[in-house]
């Protein structure tokens, strides 16, 4: 939906940045300061997931369809961060939650008429309710990102409504479907490797470098795509100025010229952080070091709350392309701790 500046691809949604503002460098520079966004993951972290009142050997559902009403509780990691930088009371998170769901198919391609009008609507609203959010800041700015792009200026310019909406778009866009599958993907591969889980326990410096092969060998972005802006030659194919072509990211991650045994799920792997998931140069990921964040905080308390967690069933992919994760994941979490490290 957004390029890497926040742009509209499609003429039809409400939102985009005509050109980069200035004071978009402290929105970038928020995004790639590691102790800013550990903090604020690390503060979601008390809700995240609520789940302390399970009975223990129940199955839990992480991801679920129940009568219509969908039950993320994952999602509340990546909705409680998103709200902070926001600046979206509790009150209001729901709707963030609502509006993911509604607009994450966005990202995908090939959706059908019913799933297009999903996303139009989705997105709509958000824009929507995005107005009213900004004027509120603006009446009572407090001292989440919003604001501060709203009240600060450089040499008198101040972002245009239109360009805080579509920064706040991305937010949106980047920041929480993607998430949720890193989560989803990264349980699912450890419960089904419980060797590794023991390796954590006793080397919980090694959580970083999970992430990093979960990214690699099971990553939330599949695909990508680029238009030539001239003509040129790739690996002996033609393309010419204007087409489009398709890059398959979880492709080039098992590259065996770069990783060893591709297919193997190896947390020790020590080049494992060279994977393109977050592509790279300047469509590199603005939020890759808050998903990391998410990751490595989010998949280690998980585990460390619920250390008996086993899969209660075989669970269903997303009939998504470019995205990768789990409609339903039914999981038993067993007995909750409740002190973790994290």
């Amino acid at each position: 939906m957004y390029d890497f500046r926040g742009l509209n691809v499609l003429s039809n949604f409400p939102v985009g940045i005509p050109e980069w503002h200035p004071l978009q460098d402290k929105f970038v520079y928020f995004f790639y300061t590691e102790q800013i966004l550990v903090f604020l993951v690390l503060k979601n972290i008390p809700f995240y997931p609520d789940l302390t009142q399970h009975q223990p050997g129940h199955s839990d559902a992480i991801f679920q369809h129940t009568k219509g009403r969908e039950q993320f509780l994952l999602q509340q990691l990546p909705v409680a961060v998103i709200g902070d930088i926001l600046g979206v009371p509790d009150s209001d998170r729901p709707r963030i939650l609502h509006f993911g769901e509604l607009g994450a198919p966005s990202l995908d391609i090939g959706l059908t008429w019913k799933q297009y009008l999903q996303v139009h609507d989705g997105i709509v609203g958000f824009d929507t309710w995005l107005a009213g959010h900004l004027q509120q800041l603006r009446r009572s700015p407090g001292d989440d990102l919003m604001s501060q792009l709203i009240v600060a200026s450089d040499e008198g310019a101040r972002l245009s409504e239109r360009e805080l909406q579509a920064t706040a778009g991305l937010v949106l866009a980047a920041g929480f479907e993607t998430t949720v599958n890193l989560l989803g993907n990264g349980i699912r591969m450890l419960l089904d490797a419980p060797q590794h889980l023991e390796t954590l326990s006793a080397r919980p410096e090694l959580w970083p470098n999970t992430v990093e092969e979960i990214l690699r060998l099971d990553s939330p972005v599949q695909m990508s795509a680029r238009v030539a802006r001239k003509d040129l030659d790739v690996a002996g194919t033609p393309v010419k100025r204007g087409e489009l072509v398709i890059l398959h990211l979880a492709g080039a991650n098992r590259d065996p010229n770069v990783f060893t045994d591709p297919h193997r799920f190896d947390i020790e792997r020590d080049n494992a952080g060279k994977h393109l998931s977050f592509s790279g140069g300047r469509h590199f990921c603005l939020g890759a070091a808050l998903a990391r964040a998410e990751g490595e905080v989010g998949l280690r308390t998980f585990f460390e709350r619920f250390p008996d967690a086993r899969l209660a069933g075989d669970g269903s992919r997303r009939d998504t392309r470019v995205l990768r994760g789990w409609s339903s994941l039914p999981i038993t979490l067993g007995r909750a701790r409740t002190a973790v490290s994290s």
